[in-house]
């Protein structure tokens, strides 16, 4: 059984036939778990544990099957949900991960994080209105997830929700004014809608909090310099 499951993790973890310390670790638990299991053969929470170790030595089609048959067995597990859904994202089916996340949130209705993803998953799909549902019910449940409004924004943004995307920026930038990000966004709809000073104050603040070497810097002073000479333009 050792050589079986050392040709099995070759590629993930250098297998060398036995030798190998890490192979060696795996085989360890995944014999301790398969003794587990057959003491407790309906335990989704050891098949839980057994894909999640699976998943750590990189045997995915293991892991997806341990974690299905987890929820076969309590489909009330968040957790395997949110495996499934990480599974299904890296392999790019969005749709299943959107599936996915929505049982994470329907069993875990209080996980601003999968909230947050799951209005990710949707916004790839092109499904704002879900996005900007899930992103708001990540703020709803968290209210001081700067990550979230920033999305939330940029939905709205996208919507063409203006007034609504300045505010959620304004909020993420006053609980984390070094969430770069948010100014960006914020100056851009400022951009947009033709309201030069207040892009231009965003811009200053953006400088001023800072370093030239920051992503972003370089363009803000582009935008500063151009805004500028349309301002001395108009004069």
């Amino acid at each position: 059984m050792r050589y079986t499951l050392c040709a099995l993790v070759f590629l993930a973890v250098g297998c060398n036939y036995g030798k190998d310390d890490a192979v060696d670790a795996m085989q360890g638990q995944v014999d301790q778990l398969r003794l587990a299991l057959k003491e407790h053969p309906a335990s989704p929470l050891l098949e839980y544990k057994m894909g999640r170790l699976f998943a750590e030595y990189g045997l995915m089609d293991s892991a997806r099957a341990a974690f299905e048959r987890s929820l076969a067995l309590r489909e009330a597990f968040p957790e395997a949900h949110l495996q499934m859904a990480k599974i299904h994202f890296s392999e790019g089916n969005l749709n299943k991960s959107a599936r996915s996340y929505e049982q994470v949130v329907r069993f875990d209705s209080e996980n601003a994080a999968a909230h947050n993803n799951l209005g990710y998953v949707y916004k790839r799909l092109g499904d704002l209105d879900s996005a900007g549902r899930s992103y708001e019910r990540a703020v709803a449940v968290d209210s001081s997830f700067v990550e979230a409004y920033n999305n939330l924004g940029q939905v709205y943004k996208a919507q063409g929700h203006s007034e609504k995307a300045i505010e959620v920026f304004q909020r993420a930038i006053a609980l984390r004014s070094d969430f770069s990000g948010a100014y960006v966004n914020l100056a851009r709809v400022y951009q947009t809608e033709g309201r030069h000073q207040e892009e231009t104050d965003i811009w200053r603040s953006y400088s001023d909090q800072f370093e030239p070497t920051e992503r972003y810097s370089a363009y803000a002073r582009e935008r500063l310099l151009n805004l500028t000479k349309r301002t001395t333009a108009s004069e």
